[in-house]
């Protein structure tokens, strides 16, 4: 059984080597190029005052860095689509399955020796592209500095991604039993399922940190802005909120990380008097000038409008508080995250199993 599987499965793993085989291929030709611009000129730019020029070489080598971290992305749900789906349901259409089940293969055995076969290969091919990828893409990450926002094409998690992505496949497939139509839903379940992760899951696996500041008041001198936001203690870190409240801690307002809408903000009348979006309107009246505060200011007008501002601000009694998870937790979020979809690949494993042990013809 375990040679009748591989034969299944020989064509389009043959091909995915081969694809993978080139990729590996160009990464391995340019990455130590890469790698030593990165350390040679980019390291040392801001000694030259030429890091805007040193960056921009740079970027312009690892142009193809998007389309890299967009393949490990695409190749897991590529496995349950192409791989998964058509595993059991493209046996029932065709009726083959019957042929099996006659030749002393029980239906549990025949099921999971394909299934294994094809979640060991996705795995495999995966897990490769992944470490090739991650290796190539370390000096722009480096540059980047921001870790989380590429934590989904990194290390593990793909891996887990392809494992779960065959097995979801494989027990639509057995359920629908129609090829085409358990590709579509594959392929809808599985975005659901990482969108779920991505917004819900991932950020509350383990507590965030938080930092407490007192609101400082946005600049209405010159560009319009909403603030500065806090800054958490690591460019690498994930900002999840960063969330200006009242003293009875209420929200009015957000910018940066998840569910940003900047909701507040100030609007200034002529005479001075101003609004406060979602507080209140200002004890204190500003001194506008008469061109308004857009208007080209001296540095002691601009000053005087923006401490008015301030002691509106204070008056309120506003916090800006920001959620983070920090860099140290990257390490145990990725074997969190990768460990729950394995479980879960697990879990339909044995699912996909018994439907087609009891509910198949």
């Amino acid at each position: 059984m375990t040679w009748l599987a591989w034969r299944q499965l020989r064509s389009q793993a043959v091909i995915a080597g081969v694809l993978l085989c080139v990729l590996v291929v160009l990464l391995a030709l340019t990455g130590p190029h890469l790698l030593h611009y990165a350390d040679t000129v980019v390291k040392s730019c801001a000694s030259h005052h030429n890091c805007v020029a040193a960056t921009a070489n740079f970027r312009a080598l690892a142009h193809l860095a998007s389309a890299y971290s967009v393949l490990v992305i695409v190749v897991p749900v590529l496995f349950g689509v192409f791989w998964g789906a058509p595993l059991v349901a493209r046996e029932l259409e065709a009726g083959t399955f019957r042929l099996a089940w006659t030749q002393s293969v029980t239906r549990v055995r025949w099921i999971a020796t394909r299934l294994a076969m094809a979640t060991l290969l996705a795995a495999a091919i995966t897990a490769l592209l992944s470490v090739a990828v991650t290796w190539w893409q370390g000096p722009v990450d480096r540059l980047d500095q921001a870790l989380f926002n590429k934590f989904d094409q990194r290390d593990l998690v793909p891996v887990a991604y392809a494992v779960f992505a065959v097995t979801l496949g494989t027990l639509i497939g057995a359920i629908v039993r129609r090829t085409v139509a358990a590709m579509a839903a594959t392929l809808g379940c599985f975005a659901l399922v990482r969108y779920i992760s991505q917004q819900y899951v991932r950020p509350n696996l383990f507590a965030p940190l938080q930092r407490s500041t007192p609101f400082r008041a946005p600049t209405l001198v010159g560009p319009s802005t909403l603030g500065h936001g806090i800054t958490p203690p690591n460019p690498n870190d994930w900002v999840l909120s960063d969330q200006v409240l009242t003293r009875s801690g209420r929200v009015i307002g957000e910018y940066g990380g998840i569910g940003s809408n900047g909701s507040f903000g100030f609007s200034v009348s002529t005479s001075g008097s101003a609004v406060f979006t979602g507080v209140g309107r200002c004890p204190n009246r500003l001194p506008v000038p008469p061109g308004g505060i857009r208007s080209h200011l001296t540095h002691a007008q601009s000053g005087a409008v923006q401490a008015a501002i301030q002691r509106c601000v204070n008056s309120f009694h506003l916090r800006e508080v920001l959620r983070y998870q920090p860099t140290s937790h990257y390490w145990p979020l990725q074997w969190s995250e990768a460990a729950i979809f394995l479980a879960a690949a697990a879990l339909l494993s044995v699912v996909a199993v018994w439907w087609v042990r009891h509910h198949l013809p």
